[in-house]
């Protein structure tokens, strides 16, 4: 009986353990509050932004951002079928809070990341524009 009780008790132990680990403060403002992936999985892949401070992009514009795990990053704007394409390359910091972006070699801008979920991904820049994004 007391290896049983032995095993709930470091059972018990563990599950305090782990609690405590993932019940940290969350690093965005919005969340999520834990997760099993890791940020760069998170951000990795494409996002069409859908809010752009509080509004939808006009009609018949559309934003398509790529994250690429490698650092690479694209930015696709399209109008009525006319696309441009802009290429640049992305960086964590402030510990993972935000991201540096250069795109097409002009000056670094840092985006202030609010929420990062698999599926939705809320930044702020440097003018205090927000915008709303979500996976393709």
């Amino acid at each position: 009986m007391n290896a049983k009780k032995s095993k709930f008790s470091i059972l018990g132990v563990a599950t305090v353990l782990l609690l405590l680990t993932f019940s940290s403060c969350s690093k965005y403002e919005e969340g999520p509050s834990i997760s099993l992936r890791t940020k760069t999985a998170r951000l990795t892949g494409e996002w069409n932004m859908t809010k752009i401070d509080h509004a939808s992009p006009e009609s018949g514009w559309k934003y398509v951002m790529e994250f690429e795990k490698d650092g690479d990053f694209s930015l696709v704007i399209s109008f009525d079928g006319d696309s441009e394409v802009y290429l640049g390359e992305w960086e964590w910091t402030n510990d993972k809070e935000s991201i540096e972006v250069v795109i097409d070699g002009d000056d670094p801008e840092e985006w202030d990341i609010t929420r990062l979920t698999n599926d939705e991904f809320w930044f702020e820049d440097t003018s205090n524009i927000e915008y709303e994004c979500v996976k393709e």
